[in-house]
């Protein structure tokens, strides 16, 4: 296991599968942690700071920053996980579809990484940002989605190239990992199409055919991208999808 002894990390969406996995990882490995949420308090490990934030609104976000920060005693990796999926056909996408998702993943992106580099940029650290599958490869119903994360990668690699100068790494992971967001939109489809989406994916994720698990598989990968381990390692999308986005080069 990634040792994170010291570390200080926030953790964006600590509600969410992928965040408050995050946390727990992160906690058990040493580290000390604080995460924002939005809507529902997130059930966490003792000792963990949490504060609603609405991580679209840029000077909020600041301030909920500087309040765990001070709460942490300093910032060494912000790993921003909060976001909103979506799905619809591109032709039936309205003004609300597209604000709403660009608001919550581009944008927060953007204000998160703001916030956390103020308190990185003198002694340097780490930011890991959540692409997607969708935002390189598209995907049809998607297409809103699929380009909130494309902006956050390309976001992504931009500020690698601004703050290595500050010794601030900032990469991507692009997951396929079985969320509440996904259980959610399993729920609503019926037994025919559930058989259809399962079949889809034993066909495209060539380990296990199935989405992957956000502590097991995931949280992992995210420890080592906030330690030092990571080192050299900065403007990069690392796909966490058991195969689902094999691209050469």
């Amino acid at each position: 296991m990634q040792r994170l002894d010291g570390k200080r990390i926030i953790v964006t969406g600590g509600a969410g599968g992928i965040g408050n996995a995050a946390v727990r990882l992160f906690t058990e490995c040493g580290a000390r942690v604080a995460t924002t949420f939005n809507r529902n308090a997130p059930e966490l490990p003792p000792d963990v700071p949490a504060a609603r934030c609405d991580i679209t609104d840029r000077a909020e976000a600041g301030r909920v920053f500087d309040e765990l920060v001070a709460a942490l005693g300093g910032l060494d990796a912000m790993v921003h996980a909060a976001g909103a999926h979506g799905s619809r056909a591109a032709h039936e996408v309205t003004d609300t579809d597209w604000d709403t998702l660009m608001d919550t993943n581009a944008r927060a992106t953007a204000w998160t990484n703001q916030a956390a580099f103020r308190h990185l940029r003198e002694h340097g650290g780490s930011i890991v940002n959540m692409g997607s599958v969708e935002g390189v490869r598209g995907f049809a119903g998607n297409a809103v989605y699929a380009a909130s994360r494309g902006a956050v990668m390309a976001w992504t690699r931009s500020v690698a190239l601004e703050w290595g100068r500050y010794g601030v790494r900032v990469n991507c992971v692009a997951p396929a990992i079985h969320t509440d967001i996904f259980e959610r939109q399993r729920a609503t489809l019926d037994s025919a199409s559930l058989a259809a989406m399962d079949a889809r994916l034993a066909a495209l994720i060539p380990l296990g055919g199935r989405m992957g698990d956000a502590l097991r598989d995931l949280a992992p990968v995210l420890a080592f991208l906030v330690s030092d381990d990571s080192r050299f390692v900065t403007g990069q999308t690392l796909a966490v999808d058991g195969g689902l986005m094999m691209l050469g080069s």
